[in-house]
């Protein structure tokens, strides 16, 4: 008998049932692989393909029983309890070829839009007329120059523009400059708009959503409001900060996500490795030492267990992942434990998963 448990951050719309039914049946299914990881370090995770793991779950499983289903917040985790004979499952594996075939070479995928954008697309429902959008661009920092307040609100403007002319079946784009006249006739200003403001304009604009755009020093907030209702569909904040030349892009409950833009090499003109890094939370650190525990693995030093860095690999056109390294570290930067990955095989990104988000990150713009 072997526990498996699995843990994906799901970003996507939580009102999209079918999208998050699928994430649900992939978090159990990769429960499952981790339960089957665990007879043999190098069928760990995701280095099994998806017939073999179809074929040992109908057949060489004996049962599985949902331990624990928790969803907390759009944190969606799994534990399951596997009765199954481990010496037949690892002549299944033996006995076949579980790995994928090598990847073709194609031409480089182009992401031509940042995080912030592919998130405001993500928040948007489709319905049978297009969505009449408009952006407004504040920028709080007024030590900034001119030049240079123009030229970064000409960059933000310009992603969401790649944005809608990639979805142009889906956007009617409300020229931004109109509604700056606008706010102008309405005797407003774009600087320290209200959010009443900013409904009333895109009322007066015949909007049906308005985004407002905010640059601070360090950081930028994305807010999408939906004109009609007031409701806010996004309301997130995008940091710059590094950590000792790791660069942040993104964060999820078990904490901040890095990557290191240095380490990147190219496998071929579309595959990249990357170091990419979580500094934990709290939780994230208790239960980490609580899954070593219950797996019978050794927690000496784990209570001072600070982060984890993994060398990735990413297709940027195929969107999928794997990983191929990850060490974990404690505070004083001592590592606690280390493994490799040397039969792991690509598997596709979850839509708005924080794996997502790294190949925005890391992918040739």
């Amino acid at each position: 008998m072997v526990f498996g448990e699995y843990c994906e951050i799901y970003l996507g719309d939580m009102k999209n049932k079918k999208e998050l039914e699928k994430v649900r049946k992939s978090v159990r299914e990769y429960s499952i692989r981790d339960g089957l990881g665990k007879l043999d370090k190098s069928y760990r995770h995701m280095s099994i393909k998806q017939e073999c793991i179809s074929q040992i779950i109908n057949q060489y499983l004996e049962k599985v029983v949902v331990v624990s289903h928790t969803e907390k917040g759009k944190k969606i985790c799994e534990k399951v309890k596997i009765r199954l004979d481990p010496e037949v499952i690892k002549k299944y594996f033996e006995s076949k070829s579980c790995l994928l075939p090598p990847l073709s070479d194609d031409d480089i995928y182009e992401v031509t839009s940042e995080i912030w954008v592919q998130d405001v697309n993500r928040v948007m429902t489709k319905k049978n007329d297009k969505i009449n959008i408009g952006l407004i661009i504040e920028t709080k920092n007024p030590d900034i120059e001119v030049s240079k307040r123009e030229q970064l609100e000409n960059e933000q403007e310009k992603q969401f523009f790649n944005m809608t002319e990639k979805n142009k079946d889906k956007y009617k784009v409300i020229d931004r400059r109109h509604l700056i006249k606008i706010l102008e006739e309405q005797k407003l200003s774009s600087s320290g708009i209200t959010e009443r403001d900013t409904l009333k304009l895109g009322k007066i604009s015949n909007l049906d959503i308005i985004v407002l755009r905010i640059i601070y020093e360090g950081s930028k907030v994305t807010k999408v409001l939906k004109v009609d209702t007031g409701e806010v569909l996004l309301f997130w904040t995008y940091g710059e900060k590094k950590d000792e030349g790791w660069i942040y892009y993104g964060k999820t409950d078990d904490g901040d996500w890095y990557y290191d833009n240095e380490s990147m090499t190219y496998v071929s003109p579309k595959v990249i490795k990357v170091w990419d890094k979580i500094k934990y939370s709290k939780s994230r650190k208790e239960d980490e030492i609580k899954s070593r525990r219950e797996n019978k693995e050794s927690i000496d030093g784990y209570d001072k267990l600070d982060f984890k860095i993994a060398l990735t690999e990413v297709d940027c056109i195929n969107n999928t992942q794997k990983t191929i390294k990850t060490v974990d570290y404690d505070v004083q930067g001592k590592i606690l434990d280390e493994y490799n990955y040397p039969d792991m095989e690509m598997e596709q990104t979850l839509p708005g998963s924080i794996g997502d988000l790294l190949r925005i990150a890391v992918c040739p713009k």
